[in-house]
C-alpha cells in the first residue's frame, strides 16, 4: 500500500500560472483519510511551502531546499548542510559572476542589502521569509542551499559552475535565471523522510518533470513522470502522467492500493 506521495511543484503539480490546482486541498484531505501522507518536494524554503499549502500544511510533509531540509508534523525529519568552507567559496564564485545571492538556512533565507528590486521580488512575489545581512559573515547557522540569480539568464554561466562544482555537490540550473548549490538532492531528502516515517520504497510514490526530480523518482516504488518531460528522463518503470490531481484521486479512491489505482487510470 502507498503511504507517502511526494510531488514536485513547478511543471508538475502547479498550474502554468504558478497556482495550486483548484481541488488540491480536497485531495490532500482524501489522502489523509486513507492514511497517506502528501508531501511537497521543492527547491523552495519551508516557510514558503507552509504558506502555499496553509489549509493543509498540518497534514503534510515537506522536502524543502531540494532535499536539504525535511519537515513533518511541524518538526525536522532531517537536514543536510553545506560545509562552511565550501559554502564560503561558492558564495565568492557567485558574487564574482555578478549574480544575486540567496542563502538558505533552516527557516529563513539571507540576502545582502545590495539590490532592492531583487529583494522585493523574493519577499513579495515568492513570499520567502527573508533576513537582510550586510555581509555573509553575519550568517551564524548552517547553510542548506546557495542560489545565484541573474536577469540575463544562467545559460552561459552554468557550464563554468557545473565544471567546478558538479563533482563535489549538487550544482544545477533551476529555471532560466537561477543556479542552485546543495549537498543534498530531492532523492536524498525523500529517503531521509522515508526513514523518519519508517517506510519502504514500495510504500512511496512520487511525481516529477525535470532532471532535478530524477533522484526522487528513482527512490520510490511508484514514480510518475509528467508527459511533457524531456525524453531523456523516460525510463522503464516510470508511469507517464498528464495531471497530478486525477492520479492522486485514483490512489485515494483505491485506499492506497497502487495496482487498483493504476488499473483505474489505464481504463
Amino acid at each position: 500500500m502507498i503511504r507517502l506521495i511526494a510531488t514536485d511543484l513547478d511543471g508538475t503539480l502547479l498550474e502554468p500560472d504558478g497556482t495550486l490546482p483548484r481541488d488540491t486541498f480536497e485531495v490532500v484531505r482524501l489522502l489523509d483519510e486513507c492514511g497517506i501522507r502528501f508531501a511537497a518536494a521543492s527547491g523552495r524554503q519551508y516557510g514558503n511551502l507552509a504558506r502555499l499549502f496553509a489549509p493543509a500544511a498540518d497534514r503534510m510533509a515537506f522536502v524543502c531546499e531540494n532535499g536539504a531540509l525535511c519537515m513533518v508534523d511541524g518538526g525536522e525529519a532531517g537536514t543536510i548542510a553545506i560545509p562552511e568552507d565550501m559554502a564560503r567559496e561558492i558564495m565568492e564564485d557567485v558574487q564574482r559572476l555578478q549574480m544575486n545571492l540567496l542563502i538558505s538556512g533552516r527557516h529563513t533565507c539571507y540576502m545582502l542589502d545590495q539590490n532592492r528590486r531583487y529583494t522585493d521580488d523574493i519577499v513579495y512575489r515568492l513570499r520567502n521569509t527573508v533576513t537582510i545581512v550586510s555581509s555573509v559573515e553575519e550568517i551564524a547557522e548552517p547553510i542548506l542551499k546557495i542560489s545565484g540569480q541573474i536577469d540575463t539568464g544562467v545559460a552561459q554561466l552554468a557550464p563554468v559552475l557545473q565544471e567546478k562544482w558538479g563533482s563535489r555537490l549538487t550544482a544545477t540550473v533551476s529555471g532560466r535565471d537561477w543556479f542552485d548549490f546543495t549537498l543534498a538532492n530531492k532523492g536524498m531528502g525523500l529517503e531521509k523522510l522515508m526513514r523518519h516515517m519508517g517506510l519502504q520504497k514500495e510504500e512511496v510514490a512520487a511525481f516529477g518533470d525535470n532532471f532535478n526530480d530524477e533522484t526522487m523518482l528513482d527512490a520510490v516504488g511508484y514514480p510518475f513522470l509528467m508527459e511533457a518531460a524531456h525524453p531523456d528522463l523516460h525510463k522503464p518503470g516510470y508511469h507517464l502522467c498528464h495531471r497530478v490531481i486525477p492520479v492522486l484521486r485514483s490512489i485515494a479512491g483505491a485506499g492506497g492500493d497502487p495496482f487498483v489505482a493504476l488499473q483505474a487510470l489505464n481504463g
